[in-house]
């Protein structure tokens, strides 16, 4: 009668080989972990003190606001809503406005062809013809 008797499955050596694998890459888990940590404090560091000093600068600033820089008023009068500064104009929206997927290649279509008049400008002159003159 044996008191350790050995069933089948794993020998001794393959169980000692299983945790030393284990062991290791527990150790290396938590290398990368505390690396990971490491990073993730040195990332919020930096990004605290890029932000203060992102304020600092806007602080330090003549003119802090784009709606009250002369040069962007002198294009909207100039250009964008010629004689009178309104920010909401066919143009203005129609120019600075961002295009994405779908709207890429009527964009290109009509960079190539600038004598295009938008859709924007036309609705817009649908709108004031279809107005029935006060008689």
């Amino acid at each position: 009668m044996k008191l350790f008797h050995e069933s089948e499955g794993i020998t001794r050596r393959q169980f000692f080989k299983g945790a030393g694998m284990l062991t290791v890459a527990a150790v290396i888990s938590g290398v990368f972990a505390k690396f990971g940590f490491d990073v993730f404090a040195a990332s919020d560091d930096y990004i605290t003190q890029r932000v203060a000093g992102l304020y600092t600068l806007d602080e330090s600033m003549a003119i802090r606001k784009s709606h009250e820089n002369p040069e962007i008023i002198q294009i909207y009068k100039d250009f964008l809503s010629p004689g009178k500064v309104e920010c909401v104009s066919p143009k203005a929206h129609h120019l600075l406005h961002t295009k994405y997927g779908k709207d890429i290649p009527g964009f290109i279509a009509e960079l190539k062809n600038p004598h295009h008049v938008p859709e924007v400008e036309s609705a817009a002159n649908e709108e004031t013809s279809t107005e029935e003159p006060a008689a």
